[in-house]
């Protein structure tokens, strides 16, 4: 199995094999913990108008996301894991659209399978990717806005690839470099220092969400 580390929306395009889309900041993390409340599916959109479009087809499913890192007005609750926690999703469907970790999604079309995954459920995707054992895994560091390499999602990339390979990183080490960058700075601007805990512990999770691709749409799902 070779594994190698792709960055941002270019990176996207360009991913091969089994795709892992790694936002921890914070569409990853989110991901999961709608799933771990309950969510039946999640369905990855690229725009706000086209969440509200689903809405209006689906008025049973809720609206999920951000834009600039604000919950967009109308939806059901925005990008944040420590929301997502307090929430009965029991059953019911999901509308995502996020500024980096649902594009990624979107993007990675020449992918054989998209995989979610952050450090809260790394040790989850590293068990069931050592027993596929499929030729290459691209682990796909989202970034800033999909444009600009953040060190929380090239250090997870690196944290994942070290445990398929063998090579532990130092967890620790990472995550104080996490909380010295920018976008800890931006969580901690928007008054949203709650995710940090969600965001950065691993292995809360024992999920593997997967994106399942069917006739031009797309949507997230995850056994438990």
């Amino acid at each position: 199995m070779k594994t190698v580390i792709h960055s941002c929306l270019t990176g996207a395009e360009t991913a091969l094999g089994i795709v892992v889309t790694i936002d921890v900041f914070r569409a990853s993390n989110t991901i999961l913990m709608l799933f771990s409340r309950g969510a039946a599916s999640i369905i990855p959109v690229a725009t706000v108008q086209e969440a509200f479009t689903l809405k209006e087809k689906r008025p049973e499913c809720l609206l999920a996301g951000e834009r600039g890192g604000i919950k967009v007005a109308g939806f059901d609750m925005g990008n944040s894991p420590h929301e997502a926690s307090g929430m009965d999703l029991k059953g019911k469907e999901v509308v995502f659209t996020t500024s980096a970790g649902t594009q990624g999604i979107i993007r990675a079309e020449h992918a054989e399978r998209i995989l979610v995954g952050s450090f809260g459920n790394a040790r989850a995707l590293a068990g069931m990717l050592n027993k596929v054992n499929p030729p290459l895994v691209t682990c796909l560091a989202m970034g800033t806005d999909g444009i600009q390499k953040a060190p929380e999602d090239e250090l997870c990339a690196k944290y994942l690839k070290g445990m398929l390979e063998g090579m532990p990183q130092d967890f620790h080490a990472m995550k104080n470099e996490i909380m010295q960058g920018k976008g800890a700075q931006r969580l901690r601007r928007l008054g949203q220092e709650l995710d940090f805990s969600y965001c950065l512990t691993t292995d809360l999770f024992d999920l593997v969400p997967e994106v399942i691709r069917k006739k031009g749409s797309m949507r997230i799902q995850a056994d438990r």
